[in-house]
């Protein structure tokens, strides 16, 4: 009797090692298959099919369908390899800035070299279809948060999450991780009694950030013949637009003093 009362007791266990064997091979498979993915837009552009996509990547165009469900699952899953990978790149970016000035820099560097080097796979991903239920906020406050969002949990490959709430865009969701990432940094550098209050360091940070990614895509949209400036370059003239505003250099009515009044200072401190 204590021997089959034993066996009963392991079985569960062997049960669970298979099936979490399994679900580590699937999980490795799936990020093997995101990557794959990844690189054939890349080269075939935003546009690829998922046929196109299956034969650029050698295996079979049911495979990405038994894994992601239709494209749009697809896009989704590279979207948040993409922008998660993005994100905590700026996030490095950001935080190893002494200045404030420096912070921006650094973010908007970083975020035009990541759209250079994958133009074709940014499209892909901001052309994402919303997933049914995301809802995602990130309202935490501005003053502690830290940037990080923690992971919903998985949900089944291809299926969309019931988290509640409006659909949002991938997109959508990194920048406004990347808009608290700005509002952290103004209050890391700012002095206290010149710290932005909310709501208006949210106001701030979303349009600072509305106008990083138009410049951004603009750049990268410079139609074939004509000349564009070098990443360097806009990243200078974004970077005097976020922290000097937005008046082109030379317009008669710009004020000699970008800021003539030193009791009213900018985000920057």
């Amino acid at each position: 009797m204590k021997q089959q009362s034993d066996e009963g007791a392991t079985a569960p266990a062997v049960e669970d090692g298979r099936s979490s064997r399994w679900a580590r091979h699937r999980a490795q498979r799936r990020l093997e298959l995101i990557r794959t993915a990844r690189a054939a837009v890349d080269e075939l552009g935003p546009q690829a099919s998922m046929e196109e996509i299956a034969s650029a990547c050698s295996t079979s165009k049911s495979v990405y369908y038994r894994y992601f469900g239709d494209k749009a699952g697809l896009q989704r899953a590279v979207g948040e390899y993409t922008v998660t990978r993005m994100r905590d790149r700026l996030r490095d970016a950001a935080r190893a800035a002494g200045t404030f000035e420096g912070t921006v820099e650094a973010m908007v560097a970083e975020y035009l070299l990541s759209i250079e080097r994958s133009p074709a796979v940014y499209r892909f991903v901001v052309g994402a279809v919303p997933e049914p239920g995301r809802g995602e906020r990130h309202r935490h406050d501005r003053r502690t948060r830290t940037g990080r969002q923690e992971e919903a949990g998985e949900r089944p490959d291809g299926a969309g999450g019931a988290a509640g709430g409006a659909q949002r865009y991938l997109i959508q969701e990194f920048t406004d991780a990347v808009a608290a990432l700005l509002a952290e940094a103004h209050v890391r550098h700012s002095p206290a009694e010149h710290c932005l209050p909310e709501p208006m360091l949210s106001y701030w940070a979303a349009s600072t950030i509305g106008m990083v990614r138009g410049a951004g895509e603009a750049w990268m949209g410079t139609p074939a013949g004509t000349e564009r400036p070098s990443r360097q370059r806009m990243t200078e003239l974004i970077l005097g637009w976020a922290v000097h505003g937005l008046r082109p250099a030379g317009d008669p009515g710009a004020p000699a003093d970008p800021d003539p009044d030193p009791d009213h200072r900018g985000p920057g401190g």
